[in-house]
């Protein structure tokens, strides 16, 4: 055996279970046709497959920038490949990418820490999707022609600090990156620049005029976007999410499920009576500690924010405690959502404090780099919420 430093790349396919179990047939057919798409781009982009297991791929590569082009490029042709499959058996891989020290085994497999972040990784991303770490984005970027979006801290499983994650955002056919590279090149020229100079200087004369102009500027009243859930059956609500935890306690089974950004609640009630509950209402403090350890069960539903004064805070998934409009703040009028009686609380240190003065929803939330198992009160809906379904009978 021998230790080396490598670019990892780490594949397998959202729900690939529940996708054996519905159309086991032309899932291993599908698997075989996109397993053909993907070996031979990474042998184009000189990296070698080292260890597979059913659908999952653990690849190697010297260069990372290689690594995010095969990565990108085996998605757009496993994309390509999906539009002429039905919709219900269209399988999906994650692909997480990072830069680790790994452990050659004698039979070529790699083992080691290295690995298994970039298996935190791809456990992140979206069906379709890329997510890199933070070493991997200082590598490739501005050297690629696509966009990489910080996702935020993640919490992930046998690491003591939060993993930093970028995803891969849309990327171009050939015909789309020979015009971005050409782009690039027009931007180099001088008088590009120049011409880039004024247009920014007649932007900022525009805007100082709008601000002085506009009292309510178009941002100022935008509103969560609005998502339904009606009409679905309970496979077809929990099949839009890439993760979900679930879990049971006492009369009640509970899945914590990450959406995403800007739903709002009134989606959030759908998709809950869509699974025949409601957004959770927790009654004492054993089922508080049950709910927030399952909500580390698998990382991703928290994540470390950034607030920009030098401190942090940690969010976690939403809970049906809500507030009724115009009651006194911060702390009056708070309601379980689906009508159960308030027998337990438990805001942290300061909270609610409506800071932002329409602060009207709750969620786990610390004000620390670590997860908590405390509140505190949100405006607007976050990307993980927790469903509660009362068992009948």
């Amino acid at each position: 055996m021998r230790r080396t430093l490598a670019t990892i790349f780490a594949a397998d396919i959202a729900q690939y279970s529940t996708h054996m179990e519905e159309h086991e047939a032309s899932t291993l057919s599908n698997l075989v046709q996109l397993r053909l798409l993907m070996d031979p781009i990474i042998t184009k982009y000189n990296g070698r497959i080292a260890n597979t297991a059913g659908d999952s791929v653990i690849a190697v590569f010297e260069s990372p920038v290689e690594a995010v082009e095969a990565a990108i490029e085996m998605q757009e042709a496993h994309k390509f490949y999906n539009a002429t499959v039905k919709e219900g058996e269209r399988l999906r891989y994650r692909i997480g990418v990072n830069i680790g020290d790994v452990t050659v085994q004698p039979n070529g497999d790699v083992l080691g820490a290295g690995v298994n972040i970039a298996a935190r990784l791809e456990s992140i991303a979206a069906p379709g999707g890329i997510c890199v770490s933070e070493n991997v984005f200082d590598q490739v970027d501005h050297k690629l022609p696509t966009t990489l979006i910080k996702l935020g801290e993640h919490f992930v499983k046998n690491l003591d600090k939060p993993l930093k994650v970028y995803s891969i955002g849309p990327t171009s056919d050939s015909f789309g990156h020979r015009i971005q590279v050409s782009g690039i090149k027009l931007l180099k020229r001088p008088t590009t620049q120049l011409s880039i100079i004024a247009l920014a200087l007649a932007a900022c004369i525009l805007s100082i005029y709008l601000v002085l102009n506009l009292r309510n500027p178009i941002w100022a009243s935008r509103t969560p976007e609005r998502v339904s859930f009606k009409s679905l059956t309970k496979e077809q609500l929990l099949a839009k999410f890439d993760l979900i935890t679930e879990g049971h306690f006492e009369k009640s089974d509970y899945y914590v499920i990450r959406t995403w950004a800007n739903v709002n609640m009134e989606s959030l009630e759908e998709l809950a009576h869509g699974l025949g509950g409601h957004v959770v209402a927790i009654n004492s403090a054993a089922e508080n500690m049950y709910l927030f350890n399952l909500s580390l069960k698998q990382e991703g539903h928290w994540m470390v924010q950034d607030m920009g004064d030098g401190t942090t805070q940690t969010s976690g998934p939403m809970i049906g405690f809500v507030q009724t409009p115009g009651s006194v703040e911060p702390d009056q009028g708070w309601h379980w959502i689906d009508g159960e009686e308030v027998t337990y609380i438990n805001w942290g240190r300061g909270s609610p404090g409506n800071s932002d003065g329409n602060q009207s929803l709750a969620q786990f939330r610390s004000n620390t780099s670590s997860p908590e198992p405390i509140w505190d009160d949100i405006g607007n809906c976050q990307d993980s919420v927790i469903i509660e379904v009362p068992i009948k009978g």
